[in-house]
């Protein structure tokens, strides 16, 4: 089958240094050293080296490819606004470590004790973002029809997992007799606050979603159609991430103001399927697409790092869809 340009740089290793170092050039631009963002630069690092071993240890891509991780950081680029997020950066990485975790568990009931490596990130990621423990159930279900790893055994070790921060964080709070602040951590999941409107989604926030989103939803239709080429594995580990991509663009919807934590678990979902979709895809109109969607993604990687084209994009795209 003839290749196009488009796999020759998605399969080529190049790209991921050329990703790299415009990722880095974001973040310069986006305040590195003036704002010493350097706690949420280590998150997105660290992040990147799971998403490659992941991709890698589960076979994401049936050919020698880091698009996996390369898509990640062009569409992590798109979203710059959230840098200063240690919040983001946190919830982002531990999202990825409980899915690997979780991913290695497949079709083996018995694995206890990576289910609870999954769940104790997960719990971690929760001390920055209780909110977060809304997935759990989602999670087991997912587990259940999906991964075929969930018994009473890794159940208990989901719940051991998701307690344990707070086993190790509860004899400081004690000590200072802070019980207030535990109270109000958990104070989240049963008062769901409406968002203001200092809150609701800013146009460019809806364009960087609406452009992922399409393109997952394109990529994940060209994957399906080509499934049977894929293993069994490798299929159902789509189809988590798909359900679990959906589920937090929902979640972004019914509460924007969680937006700049939200889309880091949506761009680890988003990231497989596009990175599929432009690897293994010959035709000329995905060519023309690949070329196209880069020359988007990078433009708005230039409006979110600059906080002066950002306000002036918001408000051009506010009087252009209010007329």
């Amino acid at each position: 089958m003839e290749k196009y340009l488009h796999n020759r740089i998605a399969e080529s290793q190049l790209t991921i240094y050329v990703c790299a170092l415009f990722g880095i050039f974001t973040w310069i631009v986006a305040g590195l050293f003036t704002q010493h963002l350097w706690i949420p630069l280590i998150c997105i690092f660290a992040t990147c080296y799971l998403m490659i071993e992941m991709s890698r240890h589960m076979i994401l891509l049936r050919v020698r490819s880091w698009m996996v991780t390369s898509v990640f950081m062009v569409l992590n680029a798109c979203c710059a606004f959230t840098y200063p997020s240690i919040a983001a950066g946190a919830v982002g990485l531990c999202m990825v470590f409980s899915l690997f975790m979780l991913f290695i568990t497949y079709q083996n009931p018995h694995d206890a004790g990576h289910t609870f490596w999954a769940y104790l990130s997960l719990g971690g990621a929760s001390i920055f973002f209780v909110q977060v423990l809304y997935l759990m159930p989602l999670l087991w279900v997912l587990t259940i029809f999906l991964l075929q790893s969930f018994n009473w055994r890794t159940w208990v070790a989901s719940l051991l997992g998701i307690l344990a921060p707070y086993w190790l964080l509860s004899p400081i709070f004690i000590y200072r007799q802070d019980f207030d602040t535990i109270a109000n951590h958990f104070a989240g999941l049963v008062s769901i606050q409406m968002p203001e409107d200092a809150d609701m989604l800013t146009p460019i926030k809806i364009v960087v979603l609406a452009l992922i989103a399409l393109l997952t939803t394109i990529s994940a239709l060209h994957f399906w159609r080509e499934s049977y080429k894929e293993r069994i594995r490798t299929r159902q580990i789509y189809n988590f991430m798909q359900w679990l991509g959906l589920a937090v663009c929902v979640f972004i919807l019914l509460q924007p103001q969680h937006y700049d934590i939200l889309i880091r678990i949506v761009l680890i979902c988003a990231s497989p399927y596009i990175a599929h979709f432009f690897t293994v895809a010959h035709s000329k109109i995905v060519n023309y697409l690949f070329f196209g969607t880069m020359v988007l993604f990078v433009t708005l990687a230039m409006i979110s790092t600059s906080e002066t084209l950002l306000n002036y994009s918001n408000t051009l795209l506010s009087q252009l869809w209010n007329g």
